[in-house]
């Protein structure tokens, strides 16, 4: 991802309406990127800053580090998801070569002694 595309997705970031691909992509270009990160900050901050004051907060939080937290609790559940999507795959092969196997052996053009 190019830094134009990453600046252009920070509202969409914060907003949170990036697909799983995008978002994965944003967050590797912003961790990599320290111009991108300081923009993605900046405007984290003022998002988060507004919100404290519509909801009439009074209590101190440190936005960067909620920035931080953001992006590691984000990229762990993007990683969450990649796992779980391939262990759905791989019990998908399984199942679907059990299920050849089940008919090999019941239309009995398959024998485990000639394995054996």
């Amino acid at each position: 991802m190019k830094c134009e595309e990453a600046l252009a997705k920070i509202s969409a970031y914060i907003n949170h309406t990036l697909s799983g691909r995008e978002l994965e992509e944003f967050i590797d270009h912003v961790e990599h990127c320290p111009e991108c990160y300081d923009e993605l900050e900046t405007y984290y901050t003022i998002k988060v800053g507004i919100n404290y004051l519509e909801q009439d907060r009074q209590d101190a939080y440190n936005i960067p580090q909620m920035l931080k937290k953001d992006l590691r609790q984000r990229k762990e559940r993007l990683q969450r998801r990649r796992a779980i999507r391939w262990m759905l795959m791989v019990a998908a092969v399984f199942v679907v070569a059990a299920g050849l196997l089940w008919v090999a052996v019941q239309w009995g053009g398959f024998s485990f002694d000639r394995i054996l």
